[in-house]
């Protein structure tokens, strides 16, 4: 048995019990004060906040003496909380968070990977209309005519969201279809922005006028994440099946990045592109944005394409080759801060969706002598040191999940949409219910379940990787190539190299 799972076991007989029930103590709503669970943390920080003589005393007490002991024991530095939490622009986020990370431990108990009480994040395909035809679509978008939500309706969405466990959702991204092709995106978007922090939307930029960039700016988006498929017109725009889709992309790029808005770049690395993939990155520098790659998933209208699939060896490069952009920046951020006691070197610039991605860069950071360092959608750097497992690599369905143009909640968008991945729907069912007792997720919640294969007397498979807690494999890749079973082995792993083969040359797998 791995140490991570005789973690689990333990957590589960001896310190869950005492959790939950201190965390009882201070997780709860004083009529004058409010969420004593949140007025506790900023009492912990140091910031001012009035408190009532019970709730006081209950935060000096218990609260307090919780907090540093949880600190301590994740190697949080105080003044990193502080400043992300107090300081950071986008402080609400950060305590929403926070809220639901204790109040999954009062639910859930501590296990790895950790399981919040509520998303971080939920990732809204606001409509099927598009106005390209991208070859890997997983909401095979831009076709005939599908049920939506209202404008109502949409809002009824974000009103349920703001709610989840008493906390409220972090953050909200708006994805598709094309977001843009609704007429009445901006309208939900300030509405979005008034109940949620954190707002952000992933396009493909060929409307992102600069005035449209300025309207995006103007109601409150945070961030904007294009996509840009390759470093030339003639790939991007082939993969995307629209000519002149490159151009638009990229001055959509530039108009967000005019107006002040935090911006990315997204690309969908696969056999086509795969050679251009240091010259996107260059792109990305070029352009002064943040990088992001996303795996290819043979889901939706990507199923048609199965053979833009990456190999194992070509993943494995796409992220060691991020990985070393991301290290190189670190290491000179440190020589920085070493010469000056300061650096203004952004690190946080490259990203993957790719769970192996945490794998990588901890061997990249071993190899570098520096400490493990976790790089994908929720970066663990500088200031939280051990916070590796719990974070977990796929965050399907138990960091974030996806929510359809119908209001159909799923684990994550490259799900396809059908009778066994559709949990619930976010007007009609409780959210909160779902969250704790749909089965799916708790199968994608739990790595001790993982599965492994023989393959010519070799037992290959994500069950018995030693980094299946940082990792845990692409959940949606094994339900795609698996023909429903979440637990299966994510054959686009190096380690599961043996499998991929298999597969390949057999066509056992029925997509």
């Amino acid at each position: 048995m791995q140490v991570d799972a005789l973690e689990n076991a333990l957590f589960a007989v001896t310190v869950n019990p005492l959790l939950k029930g201190v965390i009882s103590r201070f997780d709860i709503e004083c009529p004058h004060d409010g969420s004593l669970l949140l007025n506790s943390l900023k009492d912990f920080l140091g910031e001012s906040v009035s408190l009532c003589p019970t709730c006081r005393s209950i935060s000096h007490n218990i609260a307090k003496p919780f907090y540093e002991i949880g600190s301590r024991l994740l190697k949080a530095d105080k003044e990193f909380m502080k400043k992300q939490f107090v300081k950071d622009k986008y402080g609400a986020a950060w305590f929403k968070g926070f809220g639901l990370m204790m109040k999954g431990i009062k639910k859930y108990g501590i296990r790895i990977p950790f399981v919040p009480a509520g998303p971080f994040e939920v990732v809204w395909n606001f409509t099927y209309k598009c106005n390209l035809k991208c070859k890997h679509c997983y909401e095979d978008a831009g076709g005939g005519k599908l049920p939506e939500l209202s404008t109502d309706e949409a809002k009824q969405v974000i009103d349920a969201l703001s709610k989840i466990a008493d906390v409220g959702l972090p953050a909200l991204s708006f994805s598709g279809g094309e977001p843009l092709a609704r007429k009445d995106f901006f309208e939900v978007a300030a509405y979005a922005k008034k109940h949620i922090p954190y707002i952000s939307i992933a396009s493909n930029g060929t409307l992102i006028t600069r005035d449209m960039a300025r309207k995006l700016r103007d109601v409150g988006v945070d961030y904007v994440e294009i996509s840009v498929d390759g470093a030339s017109p003639g790939v991007h725009d082939e993969f995307r099946g629209i000519p002149g889709a490159f151009e638009k992309a990229i001055q959509g790029v530039k108009n967000c990045v005019e107006e002040g808005i935090d911006t990315c770049i997204a690309t969908v690395i696969h056999r086509n592109n795969f050679a251009e993939t240091e010259k996107i990155l260059q792109l990305a520098k070029e352009l002064n944005v943040r990088f992001m790659h996303f795996n290819y998933i043979p889901t939706g209208r990507a199923k048609m394409h199965i053979d833009l699939d990456l190999t194992p060896e070509e993943r494995l490069h796409i992220l060691q080759t991020i990985g070393k952009e991301i290290i190189g920046l670190y290491l000179q951020a440190k020589e920085e801060e070493l010469k000056t006691g300061r650096s203004n070197i952004k690190v946080d610039r490259f990203f993957s969706t790719c769970p192996q991605y945490a794998s990588v860069t901890k061997q990249l950071s071993q190899q570098v002598g520096q400490k493990f360092m976790v790089e994908a959608h929720y970066a663990a750097k500088k200031g939280v040191e051990n916070v590796a497992n719990f974070l977990g690599g796929c965050g399907a369905g138990r960091l974030y999940c996806a929510i359809e143009p119908n209001g159909d909640i799923k684990p994550c968008v490259f799900f396809p949409t059908n009778e066994n991945t559709v949990l619930g729907n976010v007007l009609k069912d409780s959210f909160e219910e779902i969250w704790d007792e749909d089965p799916l997720l708790w199968q994608l919640r739990i790595r001790e379940k993982l599965e492994t294969y023989i393959v010519d007397a070799e037992e290959v498979g994500c069950g018995k990787c030693p980094d299946k807690y940082i990792c845990g494999g692409c959940r949606a890749r094994a339900y795609s190539y698996f023909n429903g079973n979440v637990k299966a082995p994510d054959i686009g792993c190096i380690h599961n190299k043996p499998l991929w083969e298999k597969i390949m040359s057999e066509k056992t797998c029925k997509l």
